[in-house]
């Protein structure tokens, strides 16, 4: 193979870099329009293309996109691949869940909505002219591509109109996702067993029947050993390895592998990376964060380039049967609006909702483009018969929104929907989920660490879980002395007992023992736990280590000191003030009760003023209500996490004495506050009331500090 030239490579880094910057500017022109981004994208690869570009300045097209030579091939190959990494990005963010307790009506919506379009364009390819056509012998296999074509819907196009109209979280809303992930599914799988009868060049039973069976086993094999196998893959990987963005890696790994198989037993590469996503997304340890890493891969890079790439092979001026794109387009939408409509009938649903789920099925979007790319590729269609596709994806996809905006207008909110976006909501406000929770347990602390063991075990007792114990060391030390060990065997057996599953040990060095420890508390750990650094006496927590850790980590920390009651803890307070703040330390609060069947306390302390009558007039109702929503917030949150939380409301002079007093009176075995952070060169400091309270009380005190740059949230 002959390396390229250096007018190669010049010409393939203008291409990827016109395409990639033409494509973003048309798309931020279409969102400013209300039209979805893929529409810019597309579009710009038509005017680089020869339908614009080459018409008006043959020479320069020519010199940018020459026909033939290795620039193009590889700019097809990185085009290809933009594909897999958007569908690998579709599947992560695609949730089955979505499908149950919607099935009559997601079962009769997608299989109509599907069999009337199949059946329509199987029909007109049949039908139409031989001279349409590459191989006029192969005309079935053309037919089926037709079909396929314009019974698919396209997922990522659907997803964002309805984020756009605010509908995603409504219940018609994520009927038309169900049925619209249902769709997609069923037409990859169509379009997979196309692809391979046209690469074969033959239509026979066996040809159909083993393609069938492949595609079950590989099916089969990714929905029962692969997602458990994935699951513990990505665990490993984010619990073992040292290299920045190992996770990432591995999930575009995970993809790519998919996307050989499916290729190599005769499906299409991009279905391969979409079930890839979504065994992905069932692992518990995969983040928002991980999700964001492949979507600015795939929307932000990859995926533009693919879709102007498509665009750029649309030529306008070779269409020759504007007659044929019209037929398509009007019998096309005809079918999906009436097969989707009839379905959604069937399924109980109004007509008016009906026709809503109709409206929102028929966009094309990026996966009808796919299609007729991979029929043009295959030499299965023509480049009229390419570019008639491209029109009918295009328009589709530009006459949804506002089709869908007028017809679920109407709609009206059902009083369960409402009641289920209400629960969402509260759920939101949970900090974060025991459910994989990737937990850091520094070995300083001396007993302090112990304790501090004990409670990150209440969050880490969930099968993807993990807890590290880390030990750092200063001046590039990297041996780990025996007392670690002994130590790190003390600290598991403490977790162990306490329910955590996975426990590992890790040892880091930096120029500092706080440099060390900030390093590693960056590794993407969801809370980090700390002894308090002062052997005895109740004055402070820290000091400089633990300092600098709060001021500088990316995730809440965790600061614990040791009382004089026994683990696990019976009782267990909470003060609360509705901040975000004092939310997270309930949520660390609640995670301990659910783990140990502890009984929880919220406490909101209404400070009484020194004039204060004692007799409320009736005009002090609101003072008397005062506080009563944030305690009842936290109760319900509770109730989500099946822990009984006792909602009080409070009143004294000073909040500290109050809480002391509430210790001392319901012989409160853990206090857990959650805190902000004061900036001080001297100690690690919280505010004095904060300061009067862990100087006082005589249990055990768990500080919980948020991320400095999510502390005012």
């Amino acid at each position: 193979m002959r390396q390229l030239s250096e007018v190669e490579i010049l010409r393939f880094l203008l291409q990827i870099g016109l395409l990639l910057a033409a494509s973003r500017i048309m798309a931020d022109l279409m969102k400013r329009i209300g039209q979805a981004a893929v529409v810019g994208e597309l579009l710009a690869g038509v005017l680089l293309g020869p339908s614009i570009l080459g018409q008006a300045a043959p020479a320069l097209y020519t010199l940018i996109f020459p026909q033939t030579g290795a620039a193009m091939h590889l700019l097809e190959a990185v085009a290809w691949t933009g594909a897999v990494a958007l569908l690998l990005f579709i599947g992560l963010e695609t949730d089955l869940r979505l499908l149950s307790g919607m099935g009559r009506a997601v079962v009769a919506i997608s299989g109509l909505g599907i069999a009337l379009p199949l059946a329509s364009g199987v029909t007109i390819g049949l039908l139409i002219p031989a001279h349409h056509l590459i191989a006029p012998e192969q005309r079935l296999i053309f037919a089926l591509f037709i079909g396929v074509a314009i019974s698919i819907s396209a997922v990522p196009v659907i997803a964002k109109i309805l984020l756009d109209l605010g509908l995603m979280r409504r219940d018609l809303g994520m009927l038309i996702l169900a049925c619209g992930i249902l769709d997609d599914t069923i037409g990859w799988i169509l379009l997979s067993i196309v692809a391979g009868l046209a690469r074969r060049g033959i239509i026979d039973i066996m040809s159909v029947t083993r393609l069938v069976a492949e595609t079950a086993v590989f099916l089969g094999f990714c929905y029962f050993a692969g997602t458990l196998l994935t699951g513990r893959f990505l665990r490993w990987v984010d619990d073992r390895t040292y290299v920045e963005h190992a996770k990432f890696s591995a999930i575009i790994v995970i993809g790519l592998a998919c996307a050989v198989i499916a290729q190599a037993i005769g499906l299409h590469a991009v279905f391969g990376a979409f079930i890839a996503g979504l065994m992905i997304t069932q692992s518990a340890r995969v983040r928002p964060a991980d999700v964001s890493e492949i979507e600015r891969l795939a929307t932000g890079f990859l995926a533009p380039i693919f879709f102007a790439y498509s665009g750029l092979l649309a030529n306008l001026s070779a269409l020759r049967a504007p007659g044929i794109a019209l037929l398509i387009l009007a019998v096309g939408c005809a079918t999906k609006l009436v097969g989707c409509s009839l379905g959604g009938i069937i399924g109980d649903l109004k007509w008016r909702e009906s026709l809503a789920v109709a409206i929102g099925m028929n966009a094309r979007g990026g996966m009808g483009i796919i299609v007729a790319l991979v029929g043009l590729t295959l030499g299965v269609l023509t480049p009229s018969m390419y570019t008639v596709l491209l029109l009918f994806a295009f328009v589709t996809s530009l006459m949804t929104p506002p089709l869908l905006s007028w017809a679920i207008g109407a709609t009206t909110q059902r009083a369960s929907e409402a009641d289920r976006i209400e629960r969402e909501k509260l759920l939101a406000r949970l900090p974060f989920s025991h459910e994989g929770a990737k937990l850091l347990v520094l070995s300083g602390g001396g007993p302090h660490a112990d304790l501090a063991a004990h409670l990150a075990a209440a969050l880490a007792n969930h099968k993807d879980s993990s807890i590290t114990v880390f030990r750092a060391a200063a001046n590039g030390t990297t041996a780990r002395p025996a007392w670690f060990d002994d130590q790190f065997v003390r600290i598991k057996a403490i977790a162990e007992q306490a329910g955590a599953k996975n426990i590992h040990q890790r040892t880091g060095s930096g120029d500092t023992i706080a440099e060390a420890i900030v390093a590693e508390a960056a590794r993407g750990y969801d809370v980090v736990f700390a002894g308090a650094s002062h052997l005895s006496g109740y004055d402070n927590l820290g000091g400089d280590v633990l300092r600098s850790l709060v001021a500088t980590a990316r995730a809440p920390v965790v600061i614990v000191r040791g009382g004089d009651t026994a683990v696990p803890f019976s009782r267990v307070l909470t003060p609360t003030s509705g901040a975000a703040f004092a939310r997270l330390g309930a949520t660390v609060a609640m995670q301990y009760a659910r783990a140990f069947g502890s009984q929880v306390t919220a406490l909101y302390v209404r400070e009484a003023s020194l004039v204060a009558l004692p007799i409320l007039g009736a005009g002090d109702a609101p003072r008397a209500a005062e506080g009563r929503q944030f305690v009842d917030e936290i109760s319900k949150l509770g109730q989500e996490l099946g822990v009984n939380v006792e909602a009080r409301v409070s009143t004294g002079r000073k909040a500290e004495n109050v809480i002391l007093s509430t210790v001392a009176k319901d012989n409160v075995g853990l206090l857990v506050m959650g805190v902000l952070f004061r900036s001080s060169d001297e100690r690690l400091f919280f505010g004095r009331k904060v300061s009067e309270i862990i100087r006082k009380a005589r249990c055990a005190v768990a500080v919980v500090v948020p991320p400095q740059s999510k502390a005012g949230s």
